[in-house]
């Protein structure tokens, strides 16, 4: 399928929710100005003793796991617990409306909590009614993640996010939490969330925001007392730390090393000033080289803050074998350069018994040049259809990569659906390559059929200087 945003501007406001502590009662989302630490309508005598919270940061999401230790300080009671969920919706970039997306996808959908070791109902609750028009640094600071879809209960208001209108939908996951006199128990929440992020692109250039996550410490606030003793931890488990900047809070979480941040605390009462905010990706600008529609080897130009790259197929690939044409589907190694999400939706597919261990690609780079990194989007893309043809066939877990015939290491790839090419990373040889070798040593298993699959590969190259590029007009 062809690029059909050709001579028009387009605008993608990802979906973006925060994300928080539990709170007692419906309050404290700091997105709405309503992060209020006290409320006296309200009364719990139920504590925090101790808080465990972990971010796992992935290459296009974040795991999250929250363990309290709480306490009932008061009589027999059947607790409200308030996990607080606000999106900013799709909008549509001329006509300003929200957009009918899929909000499914938007949820934060794997959130499962539990109390001693046995999983807890949640419902979904409708936030307040409230409307407000933020600033531009008002929202920038709250664009933040995904969540509850309006159908599913939650309130619509309205504001703005940078120049365009935007829809913010409050809704809430509400369990009760039943304590005995003096009980402690455990709670447990884990969910699932994609990076806020914005894509905005003129004709084939493309201008990406930071990919954020947040989440907020403040509603805890609304608990009796302060938080005992909490630990956060942030894993960096996707392929570039470097890239990955703590914005807030400044000064609280610690560098253990190039992957790992902690911070450890006693006797928190926690403020809008401890809210969490990670940028996961930071920005970047794509502008094409000046290759023609038509040329599966077109490149572009990848600007990052003070990072030049060159995205290039400017290759010829072999492979030791290949699945036989199926009717007009041919599933020649050719395929690997075009852009799954803008020609024919066709990948490459190895041609043995079995599921293609030991089978390999090989490319031989007409512009040699040093490697950052090879992007790879593996499996069977299609566009159109979605997951069903990728979840059908095999996808590459593990590929043995030979750089010049000397250079040899393994990268295992997760089981991801990725919305962008996956980046591996290529560390410790510096000198231009003409040659790479990427053998299938462990696969994914497809539900259906046993073929491997790649759609796309694309070799990134870093630039000592930036580049000049010609934006679209």
């Amino acid at each position: 399928m062809k690029n059909l945003l050709l001579a028009m501007g387009s605008l993608v406001v990802g979906t973006h929710i925060v994300l928080a502590n539990g709170g007692a009662w419906q309050t404290g989302v700091p997105g709405t100005g309503s992060a209020s630490a006290t409320n006296k309508n309200q009364k719990t005598d139920v504590t925090i003793e101790n808080e465990a919270l972990k971010i796992d940061l992935h290459p296009e999401y974040a795991d999250v796991e929250v363990r309290y230790r709480m306490h009932n300080t008061g009589p027999k009671v059947q607790q409200d617990f308030f996990f607080p969920v606000e999106r900013w919706a799709d909008i549509d970039p001329i006509s300003g409306k929200t957009m009918d997306t899929d909000t499914k996808s938007a949820d934060i959908g794997q959130y499962k909590i539990g109390v001693d070791g046995k999983e807890l109902k949640s419902t979904n609750v409708a936030g307040p009614k409230e409307k407000r028009s933020e600033t531009k640094e008002e929202t920038s600071e709250a664009k933040q993640e995904s969540s509850e879809a309006e159908e599913e209960g939650g309130e619509t208001t309205s504001g703005q996010f940078w120049n365009e209108n935007v829809s913010t939908i409050k809704s809430w996951k509400k369990s009760v939490i039943p304590f005995d006199r003096n009980q402690t128990r455990e709670v447990t929440i884990r969910y699932r969330a994609k990076y806020a992020e914005n894509d905005e692109g003129v004709s084939d250039d493309s201008h990406i925001s930071d990919a954020t996550f947040a989440y907020s410490l403040s509603p805890a606030a609304t608990w009796k007392g302060p938080i005992g003793k909490g630990k956060i931890e942030i894993n960096i488990l996707h392929p570039e730390p470097e890239d990955v900047s703590i914005e807030k809070p400044k000064e609280r979480l610690q560098k253990i090393n190039d992957s790992h941040y902690e911070w450890k605390f006693e006797n928190l009462k926690p403020s809008l000033a401890d809210d969490i905010r990670i940028i996961a990706h930071s920005k970047y600008d794509e502008y094409p080289t000046g290759y023609g529609e038509e040329d599966l080897s077109r490149a572009s130009y990848v600007l990052r803050d003070h990072q030049y790259f060159l995205d290039h197929t400017d290759y010829d690939a072999t492979a030791s074998s290949t699945l036989a044409p199926q009717g007009k589907r041919n599933y020649d190694v050719v395929n690997i350069k075009a852009d799954p999400h803008r020609d024919l939706q066709i990948p490459w597919a190895e041609g043995v018994e079995g599921d293609g261990i030991g089978e390999s690609i090989t490319l031989n780079v007409k512009r040699p040049l040093p490697l950052y990194g090879i992007l790879i989007q593996p499996g069977y893309y299609d566009y159109d259809n979605s997951k069903d043809p990728w979840l059908k066939n095999n996808r590459v877990a593990a590929l043995e990569i030979t750089l010049n015939d000397e250079h040899t290491f393994t990268e295992n790839i997760p089981d991801e659906l990725f919305e962008k090419p996956y980046l591996i990373r290529v560390g410790d040889y510096t000198k231009p390559v003409n040659k790479i070798k990427l053998v299938i040593k462990g696969v994914h298993r497809g539900t259906q059929f046993r073929d491997t699959c790649i759609s796309l590969i694309k070799l990134r190259a870093p630039l000592s200087k930036k580049p000049e590029v010609h934006g679209a007009r």
